[in-house]
């Protein structure tokens, strides 16, 4: 039997795309219309989604590919600003697939650098209405009922979906995103008004006030420690944003850092220093250690087929952003063992109270004009 070649840390081409507001370069994106080509390695020349197409569960890991089919979940790209960036939303997952088949948006911004002038806007500065936002998208002032703050080197911000958000001035972020091309803009100052998706967006919009949730300044990470990576004698770094679509951890590569994996890729981002991974390869010439290097700027997506590996810097003040997803299991509610029973023409005590109890709620919610179904969509959209 032919022995399956080995996967290894795959670098790509970055993909650079250019607006009147600056640039956004993709380090790794199997988005459709934008699809990473592999740079290293016996891979080299295949696109993202050729490689998908051949490894998908030994790239992703078994978890991950269960519950994302052959997408790839996680985009990652530099957005450099330079002017006004468009007000813009995204969706999440439940209305972006209903409506467009694909997943939603969550992203996470880690800002490099910033100019004094610079400004992020996330979400808005009182409690809006949809009317008033149409309305003032149309007209242009928007923008006075955001809510913004001067970001810094090494601020991080969270963008859910449905949240309103803009940047201005001059900015080169790193952002890491679900591997979505669904974009809302709202408002585009070098724009035409027919170019608005408002109409689109309009019912997927957060119009509480924000509190800038999610906006933390260097020092104020969480610290939260990551399982499956080990390096002794230092801190497993602060963990920037822990949801179920994906993981970001700050960490310093100060010493060999040895990483356990397998149920999810991981991506580095070297966002100072430089490092590499080390891991034991078998070939025809026996087992030895085989290091591949990543430098300043540069991000590599390691599959989950190593699930063995070694991070070593090879300069004194190497920072990475770790990205990955976290174990979960999701319970089918048809089949969950922790459910009983029932069978037709048996007698279950306390069943007839529980459904006249809801019959109850029921007509309490017609009532006050809401029936049950859309209680729980509302409570869902703004929870």
């Amino acid at each position: 039997m032919e022995e399956k070649k080995r996967l290894y840390p795959i670098i790509f081409e970055a993909e650079t795309e250019r607006h009147a507001w600056g640039t956004e370069t993709f380090m790794v994106a199997d988005l459709g219309i934008v699809d990473s080509v592999v740079k290293n390695g016996w891979l080299a020349g295949n696109t993202f989604s050729d490689i998908m197409e051949t490894y998908i569960e030994r790239i992703s890991g078994e978890d991950v590919y269960n519950f994302y089919g052959r997408q790839f979940p996680v985009a990652v790209s530099l957005i450099c600003i330079d002017g006004r960036m468009p007000v813009q939303c995204h969706p999440d997952d439940e209305a972006a697939g209903q409506r467009y088949d694909a997943l939603g948006k969550r992203t996470m911004w880690y800002i490099l650098e910033a100019s004094e002038d610079a400004k992020v806007c996330l979400g808005f500065n009182r409690e809006m209405s949809a009317s008033e936002l149409y309305g003032r998208c149309l007209d242009g002032t928007v923008g006075d009922t955001l809510a913004s703050f001067t970001p810094h080197a090494g601020d991080c911000m969270e963008i859910r979906p449905g949240t309103v958000y803009s940047a201005s001035g001059k900015l080169r972020i790193i952002s890491v995103s679900e591997s979505s091309a669904i974009t809302f803009t709202l408002y585009d100052p070098d724009g035409k008004p027919e170019d608005s998706h408002i109409e689109d967006a309009i019912d997927l919009i957060d119009y509480h006030a924000s509190d800038i949730i999610g906006h933390t300044e260097p020092g104020q990470a969480s610290g939260k420690d990551c399982a499956g990576s080990e390096q002794a004698g230092d801190t497993l770094g602060d963990t920037l944003l822990s949801s179920q679509e994906f993981s970001v951890r700050k960490m310093k590569v100060a010493g060999p850092m040895k990483v356990t994996s397998g149920h999810s890729f991981t991506i580095y981002i070297c966002i100072s220093g430089s490092f590499s991974i080390q891991a034991s390869v078998k070939d025809s010439s026996g087992i030895h250690t085989a290091s591949w290097p990543v430098q300043c700027g540069e991000t590599v997506l390691v599959p989950a087929d190593m699930d063995e590996f070694f991070l070593v810097p090879s300069d004194r003040d190497t920072e990475v952003l770790e990205v990955f997803i976290e174990k979960r299991e999701v319970i089918d509610d048809y089949i969950n063992p922790d459910t009983e029973p029932f069978l037709e023409g048996e007698d279950y005590e306390g069943a007839e109270d529980e459904d006249d109890a809801a019959d109850a709620r029921d007509d309490d919610n017609a009532r006050n004009g809401q029936d049950s179904d859309t209680v729980s969509n509302i409570r869902r959209f703004f929870n």
